[in-house]
């Protein structure tokens, strides 16, 4: 009782530390701004779906629609070029840069996972309820034990300056698709309260890909369900195993000689 009550106000206290959204979005090396809702003057280029978040908070319900791209996500009018087998870079920054001077906050440790959905038209007219997600990279515990003590995909976001990276695989067909980078935080996932940070952004793929994706994939509202064990119900504060099974569909298995990335520290 003793040990629930404590894990549960180190909990509180981590929840109130910081959250954070994508600022940039570098696609094949061009860098594009995300969304931001403190920022005034947002680039007129810019791919990153909006949202309404005041704090830049998580979605706590994976049932709502808001898991698609945050609190009233909504499509952005622009999108940015990308080749398939191209990268992209997400930088993720903390709300609160006073608490937080390195970015994500180390408190909110979890796994990091990348998904992509074709729009089958303009991205910025899509209803996103439909859009279906393919997971195209994943990380999760990298080394150490499973708990706080271990290194964590955020972990290796914050050695590397906030950046995660995704290499969109080479067998994906030309068109329109929204990128989807997210976080889950796992510091409430022990009073099944997992903490789920998605950003979205709008890419145009080109290449010589001919997998469209029609057919598979998965709605937002189904990525995850309350029976994923390692989100629910999961204390990240004092489990003693070594391994953690990362949720959600399985990683995109390309019909072409193109391999699904784990997610990868940035690299000049």
């Amino acid at each position: 009782m003793l040990n629930t009550l404590f894990f549960t106000v180190v909990a509180l206290a981590t929840q109130a530390a910081a959250h954070g959204y994508i600022r940039t979005f570098t696609v094949d090396g061009v860098p594009r701004e995300g969304f931001s809702r403190w920022n005034m003057d947002p680039a007129p280029d810019a791919i990153g779906w909006s949202f309404t978040t005041p704090d830049e908070g998580p979605v706590l319900d994976i049932s709502h629609p808001d898991m698609v791209c945050r609190h009233d996500g909504e499509a952005s009018l622009n999108s940015a070029p990308v080749a398939a087998g191209g990268r992209v870079d997400f930088f993720w920054i903390s709300d609160d840069l006073v608490r937080n001077p390195d970015g994500w906050a180390p408190g909110h440790k979890g796994p990091i996972m990348t998904y992509i959905a074709p729009c089958n038209g303009d991205c910025a007219a899509v209803d996103k309820t439909t859009l279906r997600w393919t997971k195209i990279a994943e990380a999760g515990i990298i080394s150490g034990p499973a708990n706080t003590q271990g290194y964590w995909a955020t972990d290796d976001m914050r050695a590397n300056g906030g950046i995660n990276s995704a290499t969109i695989p080479s067998s994906i067909a030309p068109g329109n698709y929204v990128i989807r980078n997210e976080i889950i935080a796992l510091h409430r996932a022990h009073i099944d309260e997992p903490e789920f940070y998605m950003q979205c952004g709008n890419v145009q793929v080109t290449g010589t890909g001919t997998d469209d994706l029609s057919g598979s994939g998965v709605v937002a509202t189904q990525l995850y369900s309350p029976a994923d064990t390692q989100l629910f119900g999961f204390s990240v504060h004092d489990n003693r195993g070594t391994e953690w099974a990362l949720p959600g569909p399985t990683l995109y298995q390309p019909s072409v000689a193109s391999a699904p990335t784990r997610e990868c520290p940035f690299t000049a």
